[in-house]
């Protein structure tokens, strides 16, 4: 009798504890049902762990924590330690060409197959793809009076670095070695997605600054409000670069970890005939940063000029470069969230 009286204790014990939970449980969610915990965002390696709007669908981008970079004599590419890094131009000669720039210590314009230097500066679509660009080799600086025609993907000069030509985007057709290491994980921004970050997004979107001593522009992430780190200026293109200086202890420790962007000027790398030699010059007197993207523009010469979001001192906006320039590119992985 005892034994029985202990069972059904037990068993009313048992139902009492089902009920109670029953009680407890949480209510539906009708943006969550069954009040399950949602799936967080994963961050690429490589990546700023922010993530920016690049359209009006709502498509989201994390951009990659440096400009890209490669070492033609181990062909590797890989992203900049440092979101301020950028490598310039040297001073030079050989026989077809005379190379000059102002920033001696730096390798952009000594590029050659077998050169153990870093370069980031890039012509464009120079993935390395055969299929793209006749001048494919990201080291690659053509003498050639002729020289836009090696640009133009598939003989058509409206092709842009996407569909079934989008191997010749850096990202896409190669393994980044910081990256991921693995190839078709990173993408170039289209000139309409430069032009939806800077542009288009509401709230907080940039802001000029000098960090670690490198000009630039801070992008700033979807729903900034500034308890990282007060930013003055924001949203004003004509600003100044020292409207915000920052060390790399500040960048590094709060900027950064907060999903903020440094874009460094970086200049560009022009190609000229000038009294029987070929000039190769860096341009970065002015503190432009220059930054490719995946469209191209179709003029009715015989220049070929792609699209570029272009940042100097007095201004923010998408232009065109000549695709034989070499430009900075910024790489940009797209979110689990779209």
């Amino acid at each position: 009798m005892k034994r029985n009286s202990t069972i059904a204790w037990m068993l009313v014990t048992a139902m009492a504890v089902f009920f109670a939970a029953g009680c407890t449980e949480k209510p539906d969610n009708p943006e969550n049902p069954g009040g399950e915990t949602p799936e967080e965002p994963t961050v690429p390696t490589g990546a700023v762990d922010g993530l920016f709007t690049i359209n009006e669908q709502g498509g989201k981008v994390y951009f990659s924590k440096g400009n890209l970079q490669y070492q033609a004599s181990t062909k590797t590419w890989r992203f900049a330690e440092h979101q301020w890094d950028q490598v310039g131009g040297k001073y030079g000669m050989n026989d077809n060409a005379r190379y000059w720039g102002n920033v001696p210590e730096s390798d952009n314009t000594l590029a050659s197959a077998d050169y153990s230097g870093w370069q980031d500066l890039f012509s464009w679509g120079t993935s390395g793809w055969s299929g793209g660009v006749s001048a494919c080799q990201p080291y690659e600086i053509l003498t050639d009076f002729e020289v836009d025609k090696y640009y133009i993907l598939g003989g058509d000069a409206s092709n842009g670095l996407v569909g079934q030509y989008a191997n010749a985007d850096w990202g896409v057709y190669n393994a980044i070695s910081n990256g991921g290491n693995k190839a078709g994980m990173w993408r170039t921004l289209t000139s309409d997605e430069w032009v939806y970050v800077f542009e288009r997004r509401s709230g907080s979107r940039f802001c000029k600054a000098q960090v670690e001593g490198a000009n630039g522009m801070i992008l700033l992430p979807d729903g900034w409000d500034n308890t990282a780190y007060t930013l003055k200026n924001i949203n004003r293109a004509n600003g100044s670069w020292t409207d915000n200086t920052l060390d790399a202890s500040t960048w590094t420790n709060q900027l950064e970890p907060a999903g903020a962007v440094f874009l460094p000027t970086t200049g560009k790398r022009t190609i000229a005939n000038m009294n029987s030699y070929w000039d190769i010059h860096l341009d970065l007197d002015e503190g432009y940063g220059l930054y490719w993207s995946t469209t191209p523009k179709v003029l009715s010469y015989a220049t070929y000029v792609a699209y570029q979001y272009n940042f100097h001192k007095s201004n923010a906006n998408l232009d065109t470069g000549v695709r034989s320039q070499g430009l900075a590119v910024r790489l940009v992985q797209d979110s689990n969230e779209n």
